[in-house]
C-alpha cells in the first residue's frame, strides 16, 4: 500500500493506539503484542478493513489514565499498516506494524471501545523544495554513515547503498531513523515525526548520530586501553 494509497483513508475515523515510550517513524516496522481487550477491538477491525492504525505517544503524566480512552496524547502521529499477524488462543494478537506516513489529530471520538481518530495528512510539498540543502543533507547523512562506529550495526550495507541511492530525502532521513536510533530515544523519534521540515529532520538526525557516534568511539578507546595481563601460567 501506497502513501497515496494510504490518503484516501484519511475521509474516515482511524483506530487509535496511544502507547507509552514507543514511537513508530515511516519507513519502520514495529512488532507488538496486542493484550488488552479495547485494542484487540481496534486491531480485528483494521483488519476487516485497510489495515490500518495511528499509533500516538502518550503524554507525561498518563498513568492515572491509561486504561481510560481519555489519556492525553501528543498530536502528531504515525499511520502504519499491520503487515503481518498472528491471533493465539487466548485472543493476544503478535502484530507487525509498519509506518506508512505522518499525520495531526484533528479530533476524537473516545467513547466507544477503543479512540478513533480524524486525522489530517502531514504531506510533504512538492514545490519549493530546497536542492542544494537537501544535497548538503544527503551529504551529511552519507559521510555519518560511513563512519568505522557503525560498522557493526545490522543492515549498515544496506543503509549505506539506501543512502547513496536515488530516494529521497525525507525516506532516507525516516529509514536511518528507524533502523539507528535506539528504542528508548522516544522523544527524539517524536521529535522528528513532528517536524515538517526535511531539512530540519535531517539536521536533528546527523547530529543524534554524531552523539552516538561519539559515545561508540568512546566506549572503544576504554577496551582498547584496559589493561592486559599476561598468562600466569
Amino acid at each position: 500500500m501506497s502513501v497515496d494509497d494510504v490518503l484516501s483513508s484519511f475521509d474516515q475515523p482511524m483506530g487509535l493506539l496511544p502507547l507509552p515510550n514507543v514511537v513508530l517513524l515511516p519507513e519502520a516496522t514495529l512488532p507488538l503484542q496486542i493484550l488488552e481487550p479495547r485494542y484487540r477491538a481496534m486491531v480485528r477491525d483494521a483488519l476487516s478493513d485497510d489495515a490500518l492504525i495511528a499509533l500516538a505517544l502518550l503524554q507525561p503524566g498518563f498513568e492515572p489514565s491509561y486504561y481510560t480512552n481519555m489519556a492525553d496524547i501528543y498530536p502528531t502521529v504515525c499511520v502504519g499498516r499491520i503487515r503481518e499477524y498472528v491471533q493465539i488462543q487466548d485472543g493476544r494478537y503478535f502484530v507487525s506494524l509498519f509506518g506508512l506516513c505522518r499525520a495531526r489529530v484533528q479530533e476524537e471520538d473516545r467513547h466507544g471501545e477503543y479512540r478513533l481518530a480524524v486525522l489530517e495528512p502531514m504531506v510533504s510539498p512538492d514545490t519549493g523544495v530546497d536542492a542544494d540543502g537537501e544535497y548538503a543533507a544527503r551529504g551529511r547523512c552519507q559521510q555519518i554513515l560511513s563512519a568505522q562506529e557503525f560498522e557493526s550495526f545490522e543492515g549498515i550495507s544496506h543503509l549505506r547503498a539506501f543512502v547513496h541511492g536515488g530516494t529521497s530525502l525525507a525516506k532516507i532521513v525516516d529509514k536511518l531513523a528507524a533502523h539507528l536510533l535506539p528504542m528508548e530515544a522516544f522523544e527524539i523519534k517524536q521529535r522528528l515525526l513532528e517536524e515538517p521540515d526535511v531539512l530540519q529532520r535531517a539536521e536533528t538526525l546527523v547530529r543524534e548520530l554524531k552523539m552516538i557516534q561519539q559515545a561508540l568511539e568512546t566506549r572503544q578507546n576504554s577496551l582498547e586501553q584496559w589493561p592486559h595481563f599476561g598468562s600466569m601460567n
